[in-house]
């Protein structure tokens, strides 16, 4: 058996030279890295709601007021035990967003802005 001889191919000194590897600054939008002008123009922001916890749990009582009618349907509608139906008729406490965005798919009219605190 012959011994072996390890070889190297291309030692560090006759490698090409391989240029740069990140972005030139060409492609550097102005004003820095990230979004564009256009694309700034391009993003919407939604209105920020300012509204108290307790203006919050009134407007909840009053959509299930006008929507439910009374405790019992509102806790079979929403799957929730009639107790907390009573809480949320009488404001004492807000529901979880699984139930909001429920009723906002049904009831689209009742979360348009204007009784959330916009437009006043």
């Amino acid at each position: 058996m012959s011994p072996r001889t390890l070889h190297s191919i291309a030692g560090g000194q006759s490698a090409a030279p391989r240029g740069q590897m990140s972005r030139s600054s060409a492609f550097v939008p102005s004003g820095g890295r990230g979004r564009s002008a256009q694309a700034m123009r391009r993003v919407q922001a939604l209105p920020v709601i300012e509204i108290s916890r307790d203006e919050a749990m009134e407007f909840w009582a009053g959509v299930m007021r006008r929507r439910c009618g009374n405790p019992e349907t509102c806790a079979v509608m929403f799957g929730v035990t009639v107790q907390t139906a009573r809480n949320w008729f009488t404001a004492f406490s807000r529901p979880h967003i699984d139930v909001v965005l429920q009723a906002m798919r049904w009831w689209p009219d009742d979360f348009s802005g204007a009784d959330l605190g916009q437009g006043r």
